[in-house]
């Protein structure tokens, strides 16, 4: 299989497919930096030093490798332009002339669902047309492009495009914010905005992570194709409220807001939010717009391709998720 450099390696998923690869008898190369973070730490690993915006320092990274897969990103749903587009899609770009000029075969790309975002008629799949709703989305489908401009040129590329990651050790997420608002009983997760029936789909950090590795091991079937990883279905809002209530032994919401109304009451929160520099996905305008859209999408061609199918029940890991919150200090 040759070497392997993991970007991203300190994050979430990262540490997930750090596990997973040694776990398949893989020894990646972790690219970091500065120091290695605690989610490395206790992990036979070697590192390297390599920065998005350093193209130097990538040169360095990529020397001698034969496969990336590139999890780092600007990852935040309420960022900053200039960022998504110096971090996510010009620090793609380095990464990719890196590769090209160090004779990197092949490079397996962390896209997101998001840059498909919300959908008319739901299943979306990997052939949906792009509507992201945020910035992050556009970002990474700006990278998607980058990524088969370079595979037009020779580099053999998989993209994967993940849903909605949860799971313990996730923080400052979306799923986070969802789930650890809704155990404390916030405000925000008293009411329904809209009819609850819109759809959301997740993916268990783990069955992630296993993703990646499969597509590594199935070169022959993932060379220039682009995967949705997902679980097996999307649910309704009122589905995973009902999920969460049993799990933080709360009552679900049962009060529906119109989508108008929920604007016009959380703009005062999210004015005042910005002002003090307090963060929460659930206190923003656009996540009315969220919720009451469809991210509802197909894995079924990940399914057929890569043998990828999700292992992690929803219930089992929103209780799993909520646990690790309580036991380290998230509720």
């Amino acid at each position: 299989m040759g070497s392997v450099l993991l970007t991203g390696a300190t994050g979430f998923l990262g540490s997930h497919v750090v596990r997973e690869a040694l776990a398949r008898g893989i020894r990646p190369v972790a690219m970091v930096r500065g120091s290695g973070k605690a989610s490395l730490q206790g992990l036979d690993l070697p590192e390297v030093r390599g920065d998005l915006t350093d193209t130097a320092s990538l040169l360095g990274a990529t020397e001698g490798i034969e496969t990336v897969i590139h999890l780092a990103a600007y990852y935040t749903f309420f960022g900053r332009a200039e960022l998504y587009e110096k971090i996510t899609v010009e620090g793609t770009r380095n990464l990719l002339e890196a590769c090209a000029r160090n004779g990197v075969r092949r490079l397996i790309y962390c896209s997101s669902t998001e840059a498909i975002g919300p959908v008319q008629n739901p299943p979306g799949n990997e052939e949906s047309f792009p509507n992201p709703q945020y910035e992050y989305g556009r970002s990474k489908l700006r990278a998607e492009a980058l990524v088969r401009e370079y595979g037009a040129r020779g580099l053999d590329y998989t993209i994967l495009r993940p849903s909605g990651l949860y799971g313990p050790g996730n923080v400052d997420d979306v799923a986070y914010w969802f789930i650890t608002s809704f155990a404390k009983n916030s405000l925000a997760t008293r009411f329904i905005v809209g009819s609850g029936r819109s759809l959301v789909q997740f993916t268990h950090v783990r069955d992630a992570a296993r993703a990646f590795l499969l597509a590594l091991e199935r070169p022959e079937k993932a060379s220039g194709q682009t995967y949705i990883i997902a679980d097996r279905r999307g649910y309704t809002y009122g589905e995973v409220y009902a999920m969460l209530a049993e799990i933080c032994g709360r009552k679900a919401p049962s009060l529906h807001v119109p989508p108008l109304l929920a604007k016009a009451l959380i703009a005062p929160v999210e004015a005042i939010n910005r002002i003090s520099g307090r963060e929460s996905f659930m206190w923003h305008v656009s996540t009315v717009d969220s919720v009451t859209s469809d991210r509802c999408y197909s894995p079924e061609k990940a399914r057929r391709d890569l043998g990828f199918a999700a292992q992690y029940d929803l219930r089992a890991g929103l209780r799993e998720s909520v646990e690790w919150y309580r036991a380290n200090g998230y509720l």
